[in-house]
């Protein structure tokens, strides 16, 4: 298990990225959410549906739950509503260590049938070559969701679009979940505006 200092660390990470999604619109005050693994704990944000709740990006690491595998509460207050997605995640995939989950503008509206015409630049063909896959729409914080996610994430998927919802990435580190969370919005935009491009 990491050392209480790296749990410091972790926990102002988390926090400077709530900060950092909020900016850029992958959040708003109350949704998304993120948890990285702590060797048999992992730090998640709280649930936003407890009267004394910060707004997301005004959360400090001490705000932040820690819970165990089995999703019993370490230290903190109410874990986030969708944790039993990332529960299930980090119980089936050993590699991944953050679970980044967004509510963007432009990704909650592709399709499972725009999979085939998402717009990948250069970078993400050739280099990066995400797994990208989608989910049909289910109820948020249901275990529905979870297992459908989860079936994804056993497939070896990297980014997983939630029809009329968001996008969960994962990886072994937060930056790189991070990273697939920004790069889904920016391939959801670019894909939605060569939609519109072909039609003029």
């Amino acid at each position: 298990m990491q050392s209480s200092v790296d749990k410091t660390k972790v926990g102002k990470q988390i926090c400077d990225a709530l900060k950092m999604m909020y900016l850029k619109g992958l959040i708003t005050p109350l949704t998304g959410n993120i948890s990285v693994r702590l060797g048999n704990t992992i730090l998640m944000t709280p649930s936003s549906f407890v009267p004394t709740i910060r707004l997301k990006y005004e959360l400090n690491p001490e705000d932040l739950v820690e819970v165990d595998l089995n999703g019993n509460v370490v230290s903190g207050g109410k874990p986030t509503t969708e944790l039993p997605m990332h529960l299930a995640i980090y119980n089936v995939c050993s590699k991944c260590n953050a679970v980044v989950h967004i509510h963007g503008v432009y990704s909650p509206l592709l399709k499972s049938s725009d999979l085939d015409d998402l717009f990948l630049d250069t970078e993400l063909k050739y280099i990066l070559k995400p797994r990208i896959c989608f989910v049909k729409e289910l109820i948020p914080r249901t275990h529905d969701l979870a297992n459908a996610v989860v079936e994804k994430v056993r497939e070896g998927c990297e980014i997983i679009h939630l029809e009329r919802h968001g996008v969960v990435t994962v990886s072994d580190t937060l930056g790189m979940a991070l990273e697939l969370a920004e790069l889904a919005e920016v391939i959801a935009e670019r894909t939605v505006l060569q939609k519109l491009l072909s039609k003029i």
